[in-house]
């Protein structure tokens, strides 16, 4: 199957011209999901095994990290990074200047997949919000974090949503389907939409989502980062 993507502005630049190609994801897949395809009739694995398994696994791969260790596998590498600027050589860390971060990038399993990917362009929905970045001015970082109890600026276009529907504006979607509304929103732009992190948001993976009516629509559109971002 192509893989479908469309064309929107591309805000980031100077060029009035620019556009920038947007992957338009089929839908999102838990690991739930996953498993549940591979205990079909006649498999060997049940979901729940594959779950405990997966548990089991995940706390191991954390555990590593944590110990200060790189996993390195042929699905993907988790390994740890500093962001933040250093004075001097002799300068040292600083939590509030620098931050550890967890980087995963794909394995080899994972580069050979992109091997013989086709794509099919596709009109872009245009009463969808766009969503382009999300600044976290705590950690000072984009498109990576959210900080709890910290402010968050989110760019991009069609973005303004009726504050009293509430089943628009801005959701943290977690991996199993859970959704938090942001109820403390300072800026309602189109352009740019100013919230604030709950500081009791469970820490974990999130997907970020605008809903909103716009251009006068009368049906809630959706628009989400291209990004997972995490909680802490």
């Amino acid at each position: 199957m192509p893989i479908r993507y469309s064309l929107i502005e591309n805000k980031l630049t100077a060029a009035p011209d620019d556009y920038r190609g947007q992957v338009q994801h089929n839908g999102s897949v838990t690991i739930e999901d996953i498993l549940q395809k591979i205990a079909r009739p006649g498999s060997t694995v049940t979901t729940a095994e594959g779950l405990a398994f997966w548990e089991e696994l995940s706390q191991a791969v954390a555990a590593e990290i944590q110990a200060g260790n790189r996993v390195v596998s042929d699905l993907f590498v988790v390994s740890l990074g500093l962001t933040g600027t250093f004075d001097s050589a002799q300068d040292q860390f600083d939590a509030a200047r620098h931050q550890l971060r967890v980087r995963v990038s794909p394995g080899i399993r994972l580069r050979r997949a992109e091997q013989g990917l086709t794509v099919e362009q596709v009109r872009a929905d245009a009463v969808q919000p766009v969503l382009d970045q999300a600044e976290d001015f705590t950690s000072n970082t984009t498109n990576d974090k959210l900080s709890k109890g910290g402010t968050v600026r989110l760019t991009g276009s069609r973005l303004k949503f009726d504050a009293a529907d509430t089943k628009q504006g801005i959701f943290l979607v977690a991996a199993n389907g859970t959704e938090t509304r942001m109820t403390r929103v300072l800026t309602n732009k189109p352009s740019e939409l100013l919230f604030l992190v709950p500081t009791a948001q469970v820490a974990g993976q999130y997907r970020v989502v605008v809903r909103a009516k716009v251009d006068g629509g009368q049906v809630t559109k959706s628009g989400e980062l291209d990004t997972v971002l995490a909680v802490s």
